[in-house]
């Protein structure tokens, strides 16, 4: 507690009160408890919240730090406990926190569940903004204590601090946050780069410090000598910076260059505090004061540019256009007295805080207008967009990374609004950031005033004019550039529509047809009310798209249909010949109207268990083929009258012949694993072989016998029990992953 009281020394005595309270609270609840590193878990709690506090964060925000491992850890204490004694605030955080670290203790390092925990952190998150800094703070102090973890959780977890937690901080603006977890993530992600880096940039330390003195005094003395900045400038302060290693490693593998090649090894921050403006409304009062700060900061930058050569094409002016978490600032690069680049940033008081704390600058100072609160809350929406758009968990995170978290483009609408949009975004991306409905009615688009094609990249700056056609349809070619998730996700929505709309259709001809060539009264048939209770008793439902749809699926003949719509008057026109028995094949499948010899498919191997369906065959009977194999998917659309339905006769058993890959990562003893899985399970292969890519993935190809798909199911579940072991594979036309239970 000692750490923190100098923090919120400064705030009232209730909020203080409230603070050391948590502290107790948490102290007593983790009494006895050590760490990994051996020391008191107490130590973790205060870390966290005097991360917190030196955010400026909320006496709840703290709290809530205090307090977060308590309720999973001690049984006693639960959510309503912690309401009561701290209030709902703290509760709805703490109940955040606690919810992420279920699900990523739940994770077995399996690429799936690991994702599906990530979503669920992120979903949890986008609840409260304040959720999402106390688990920074928390991810922070684990970061920097994570020498005491195994080297594969190390890697794990600097793995997804890089990909996650690094770029959210970014995202909130809370620069402070994002390069250490950066650099933290780099020490365990590529020890030898780092350390390289480290002792390059070490050795010469000495001489860049005095570089730095010098360049400082010099611009301090030309700021002091200029009259118009004094009588703006209450107090300005100019710092030095080193770059940090993980943005240098970054940029050299970006741009392949060596150490002697960065420009901005060398930086100066100068930050101007202007004096206050005398307006008598608040809101006029407010503008005023964001003009002095731009025009101090402007001024200020002619003041850089008389004393060093800028170095052209590396100015930025982040006031004119602000990154998307708010962050202001101009970014110049000029050429020392000593020969040496040094960029120079140059920004206000109000702007630093805003770089450095971010969001959180949003509880020490309440000028919410100029904290790009609206773009801060449109990410958080399009995070909660997202949940909707991606049902797969791996999915989701993915675009998560990439559309949300990953590098941007800023372009213009024709209006002059700034959109933001992934690195590589095209008009379409554009299109649907704008609204679907422009989307899925582009035809054209124009850049900077010139006609471009659909595909082309878009770069920063870009003006962006997009042509519509209302009458206008998606094209599936647009799914081979579109960068964004969320765009293709709206075309391939389209084109779901679209085809159930053709599936429907589809269904209803071939019902039509059938009762047509039987002589039947199809109008008086296919009236709503007989086709909704047909449709109930065939298809489960009240709605006949279901019954439609089924028939197109070939989960349902047209006969079965039409027998059920009209038993009485289908017999009365039925040819006067005794109909076809419905045997039971040996394979133990039953093949509605057909006495012909059936087969099982080589192509996808179905055994009992899978939705299966059979293909009269000229002259050699019926294949039975699973429903999902891309040879009866085909056949189903190009001859649909030759399909016949089919199902496994429950009365009968047997082993049926299947193949399956099993895919890992390659170790010393993993076919020896998994061929000990199988004799201890009485599962004697028939035919093995293994082999490793050159991208160092194994692949262990079995055939074996098995009864039905349960048992295939239970089979693989438990080979990718095994280390190392990703997935496994049915193989055959279209190798699907075997269903997990």
């Amino acid at each position: 507690m000692e750490l923190l009281r100098p923090l919120i020394a400064e705030r009232p005595p209730e909020e203080r009160d409230k603070i050391e309270a948590a502290y107790e609270f948490a102290r007593e609840a983790h009494e006895g408890v050590a760490r990994k590193s051996g020391e008191p878990y107490i130590t973790h709690p205060v870390a966290v919240a005097k991360i917190l506090a030196e955010l400026g964060m909320d006496t709840d925000a703290i709290s809530a730090g205090l307090l977060h491992d308590t309720v999973e850890d001690v049984e006693r204490v639960t959510f309503a406990v912690i309401e009561a004694q701290f209030g709902p605030d703290v509760r709805k955080i703490v109940e955040g926190e606690t919810k992420v670290s279920k699900l990523t203790k739940l994770s077995a390092n399996l690429h799936d569940q690991q994702s599906e925990n990530l979503r669920q952190m992120l979903i949890a998150m986008t609840g409260d903004v304040r959720i999402i800094i106390v688990k920074l703070a928390d991810r922070l102090h684990n970061m920097r204590t994570l020498a005491s973890m195994k080297p594969e959780k190390q890697q794990r977890i600097a793995r997804e601090t890089i990909e996650i937690f690094a770029p959210l901080a970014h995202r909130l603006g809370i620069g402070q946050i994002k390069w250490e977890l950066e650099d933290l993530s780099f020490t365990y992600l590529d020890p030898q780069a780092y350390s390289y880096l480290e002792t390059r940039l070490r050795t010469r330390q000495e001489e860049r410090d005095a570089q730095i003195t010098q360049a400082i005094e010099q611009l301090r003395a030309e700021l002091a000598d200029d009259i118009e900045l004094s009588e703006w400038v209450q107090e300005e302060d100019i710092s030095g910076r080193s770059k940090h290693l993980w943005s240098i490693h970054q940029k050299m593998q970006k741009e392949g260059k060596a150490l002697e090649q960065i420009f901005d090894l060398l930086a100066i921050r100068l930050i101007l505090t202007p004096k206050p403006v005398n307006a008598p409304e608040s809101r006029q009062k407010e503008r005023a004061e964001e003009a002095r700060e731009k025009r101090v900061c402007y001024h200020s930058l002619g003041i850089v540019h008389s004393m060093w050569s800028p170095i052209p094409g590396r100015f930025k002016d982040y006031i004119a256009v602000p990154k998307p978490n708010g962050y202001q600032s101009l970014h110049t690069t000029v050429i020392s007295q000593g020969g040496q680049p040094i960029e120079v940033q140059i920004r206000s008081k109000r702007m630093h805080m805003v770089a450095e704390f971010g969001i959180a600058a949003h509880w020490m100072y309440k000028q919410g207008s100029a904290l790009a609160q609206k773009e801060r809350d449109d990410w958080l929406l399009q995070m909660r967009d997202l949940q909707r758009d991606f049902s797969d968990a791996a999915d989701f995170v993915d675009a998560v990374k990439n559309d949300i978290l990953g590098g941007r483009v800023f372009v213009f609408t024709p209006r002059g609004d700034t959109v933001s949009l992934p690195q590589g975004a095209t008009p379409v991306d554009f299109a649907y950031h704008i609204h679907s409905r422009i989307g899925d009615t582009t035809i054209g688009s124009r850049v900077n005033g010139s006609i471009v094609s659909l595909s082309h990249k878009l770069k920063n700056g870009d003006m962006v004019e997009i042509v519509t056609n209302k009458n206008s349809t998606p094209s599936r070619d647009w799914l081979n550039f579109a960068t964004t998730r969320s765009a293709r996700s709206k075309i391939r929505h389209h084109f779901r529509i679209l085809e159930r709309s053709e599936a429907l259709q589809n269904g209803h001809d071939l019902l039509e047809k059938h009762l047509r060539k039987r002589q039947l009264p199809v109008r008086q048939l296919m009236r709503t009310k007989i086709l909704e209770d047909v449709s109930f008793k065939l298809a489960g439902s009240r709605n006949p798209d279901d019954l439609y749809l089924a028939i197109h699926a070939g989960k349902l003949t047209p006969g079965a249909v039409a027998r059920a719509l009209a038993p009485q008057l289908e017999q009365e026109q039925r040819p006067l010949r005794a109909p076809a028995p419905r045997p039971v094949e040996p394979g133990g499948v039953y093949v509605e109207g057909f006495s012909t010899v059936t087969k099982l498919a080589n192509c996808c191997t179905p055994i009992r268990g899978d939705q299966i369906m059979g293909y009269l065959t000229r002259g050699r009977g019926v294949t039975v083929h699973r429903i999902d194999c891309p040879n009866m998917v085909r056949l189903l659309k190009f001859e649909p009258e030759r399909c016949v339905a089919a199902s496994w006769n429950p009365g009968t058993r047997g082993n049926a012949i299947v193949d399956v890959d099993v895919v890992a990562a390659d170790r010393s003893g993993l076919l020896s694993d998994v061929l000990g899985l199988l004799v201890s399970l009485k599962h004697s292969p028939m035919k093995v072989s293994a082999g490793v890519g050159a991208d160092s993935v194994a692949h262990i190809a079995l055939r074996l016998a098995v009864e039905n798909q349960a048992e295939l199911v239970s089979l693989a579940n438990q080979l990718r029990q095994i280390e190392s072991v990703t997935d496994v594979l049915r193989v055959g036309k279209g190798n699907k992953s075997v269903p997990r239970n």
